[in-house]
This record gives structure tokens, C-alpha cells and sequence, in this order.
């Protein structure tokens, strides 16, 4: 699965783009289900869900379960993100996962923000996020400004190009079904939006981005294979962070295993 000509055409213009029907529901319940266990809820009981704090992402510290690895070497998911790079020797982000609940009356819209430097060339690349479950545009949905995206040069130029008042810009929400995919380039202005819904959202945020030398390979494996999330989450200190986390076995495949990091691509 490539991207189209259009889909880059707005990758490239607009700062993001939604992809339809890329990761299979089979493999989006399995994350549900394991961030449903981590959290000790119900998916289907409100009731359970009250412990969960409304305000920003919903960031859940969840990095190797089986399941997400499963997401992280789907095909078609590879297949999209070397089709935006222009590369086939790619590793795959260890990053987590989502659950957003209703927003409470007093909610307040997370920043909007880069989670790289925008004015750094050697940062630019691309991020992403698969919808586990239909998510609507009003229902914390990915949300971004791509009028900022379009004159980033220029604004970076101010003296305080990184606060930004989201009154004053066109935001758009982009929200998706389930197994949708949103990559958005790393010098796009973003957030999650309010969810007015009654459900919650679910996400696992997924990326890719050039395979680099021997000693970064080596350094990837060992985190994998040690089950240890990135030094950026332990910083973050999110609640409930394991290091390392469980040590489950992981089912890859020849693919998961270039993706993390485990072979080298150069072995075919």
C-alpha cells in the first residue's frame, strides 16, 4: 500500500494526510484489549473509566505488548511510511499508546506544539497514529494548523513562534475510522482536539524513520530487547511507566524484525 499521488500531494502541502482501511480490526482490538488490561477497565463501562484524567492526550505507557508490535509490522503500515520517506530501510518509533476519555465541562485544549524542532532540518521526517476504534472529528480527534505549516518559515522568525493561540488559526480536526492512519510531517503544529462524544478515543501512535548506523541499530535492539521504553517516556514520567516492562514474547516477522531493529536490512 503507497501512498497516491494525491495523498503526498497533501502530505506535502498541507502537513498531513488520513490513509482509509490500512491496519486490519483484528490487529486494532488486540491493542485495545491490552491497554484495556493495563488500565484495569471495561471498554464497554463509563463506569470504569472515571480514574482516567480528561484533560490532554490520554497518553497511556504501554511501549512493547505483543499487540502493538503486531500494529508496528503490519505490511500496508510499513508500506505507507516508506512510500513518504522515499526509503525502504526503515525503524519503527517505540512509542505508546492513547486512551482519551470525554472531556469534562472545564476541559482545556492541550498546546498546540511540534514534538521536534521544526527549525532543525536534521528533525524533519514524519509521525503518525492508527485510530483502534471509529473516531469522530469532535471526539479528541487528531487535530493540527495547517496555515501555520504552510508559512513555517516565516513564522519561525517571530521571537514567539512556539505559543500559539488557537483562536487565531483555522484548526482542523481529522478524525477516522478504525484501522485509519494519519501521518503528519514533523513541522506541523498539532494537538488532540475536545471530545464531546460519549465514547472514548483510542490511538496507538505509530512512525518510521531511516535506518541509521550499526551502533544506533544495536542500541534499538537492545532496548527491544530488553523491553525498555525510550529514554524520552522515562523522562516524561508518565504514571504507571514500567522499565522495563513485561517481558512477553514477540511474534515478528522477517519485516518486524528489520523494523526494530533486530537484523540489519542489508541480510535479505
Amino acid at each position: 500500500m503507497e501512498l497516491s499521488r494525491d495523498q503526498k500531494d497533501q502530505l506535502e502541502n498541507e502537513g498531513y494526510v488520513r490513509i482509509d482501511d490500512v491496519v486490519p480490526a483484528a490487529l486494532t482490538e488486540a491493542v485495545v484489549a491490552a491497554t484495556s488490561e493495563f488500565l484495569g477497565i471495561d471498554p464497554s463501562d463509563p463506569g470504569t473509566w472515571t480514574a482516567r484524567e480528561s484533560h490532554g492526550h490520554g497518553i497511556v505507557p504501554l511501549h512493547h505488548h505483543p499487540a502493538l508490535w503486531a500494529v508496528r509490522q503490519h505490511p500496508d503500515l510499513y508500506e505507507l511510511f516508506a512510500s513518504a520517506i522515499g526509503a525502504d530501510a526503515l525503524w519503527v518509533t517505540l512509542d505508546r499508546v492513547s486512551f482519551k476519555t470525554p472531556s469534562r465541562e472545564d476541559y482545556r485544549l492541550s498546546r498546540f506544539h511540534w514534538d521536534a524542532d521544526p527549525t532543525n532540518p536534521d528533525e524533519n521526517g514524519f509521525q503518525g497514529l492508527v485510530y483502534l476504534r471509529d473516531t469522530a472529528d469532535d471526539q479528541g480527534a487528531f487535530c493540527c494548523i495547517p496555515g501555520i505549516y504552510r508559512r513555517l518559515d516565516d513564522w519561525v522568525e517571530r521571537d514567539d513562534w512556539r505559543s500559539i493561540d488557537p483562536d487565531e488559526h483555522e484548526v482542523v480536526n481529522v478524525g477516522g475510522k478504525r484501522g485509519s492512519v494519519v501521518i503528519w510531517s514533523r513541522r506541523l503544529p498539532h494537538s488532540s482536539a475536545k471530545n464531546i462524544r460519549a465514547q472514548p478515543r483510542w490511538v496507538q501512535y505509530v512512525a518510521y524513520s531511516n535506518a541509521g548506523s550499526e551502533a544506533n541499530r544495536e542500541s534499538l535492539a537492545r532496548r527491544v530487547e530488553s523491553r525498555r521504553p525510550p529514554d524520552w517516556a522515562i523522562r516524561q514520567s508518565v504514571p504507571g511507566q514500567q522499565d522495563p516492562e513485561p517481558n512477553r514474547p514477540l511474534d515478528l516477522s522477517p519485516l518486524g524484525r528489520r523494523v526494530a531493529g533486530l537484523e540489519p536490512w542489508d541480510e535479505r
